[in-house]
């Protein structure tokens, strides 16, 4: 059963690797091996996942309509401020509580955090639902994306994460 030993050790591996944790057995986790990082293909608009494919699904490279921050807001409230809140629990290493919170830069990187999401989220990494399986998780069990809330949240992620429709979403 994991402990605060293995949460510590999750959350490293979350952010970007400091520990191997896709090497030590120690550290497996459902669905395989931790997923690699963000592709970024300026050719393409930018984000493109960790696959290379542009966009959310659609052919030629990108979504048919922009997909509003506060459509993707929805549910990064649902799915993610359960651990990404303020102050974080579960591991989370940052809050995700506004636009400005997923476009903070990536620790001392060129990245911005939501560039790191879209690798975590297109392998379904995030939500950690391995955390279901440790006796000191908080907030009760953690839920995966529906399809319909990965495609919305991997659609505006790829478009570049950027504020369209503003960023005052309504509670």
């Amino acid at each position: 059963m994991p402990n605060k030993a293995y949460l510590v050790a999750v959350g490293l591996a979350l952010l970007g690797g400091f520990a191997c944790a896709s090497e030590d057995p120690k550290l497996e986790r459902r669905g395989g091996p931790l997923p690699p990082g963000p592709v970024i293909d300026e050719a393409v608009g930018g984000h493109v996942g960790s696959d290379g494919a542009g966009g959310a699904g659609t052919e030629g490279g990108g979504p048919a309509t922009a997909i509003a921050f506060c459509e993707a807001f929805q549910v990064i409230r649902a799915k993610c401020q359960r651990c990404h809140n303020d102050p974080t629990v579960n591991g989370a290493p940052v809050p995700f509580l506004s636009y400005e919170d997923t476009q903070a830069q990536y620790y001392m990187t060129d990245l911005k955090w939501s560039d790191v999401m879209v690798g975590m989220v297109e392998n379904d990494f995030m939500p950690f639902v391995a955390l279901n399986d440790s006796p000191d998780l908080v907030g009760g069990t953690v839920e995966p994306l529906t399809a319909d809330e990965k495609a919305t949240l991997l659609g505006w992620l790829k478009q570049g994460a950027l504020p369209e429709g503003g960023t005052d979403c309504p509670e």
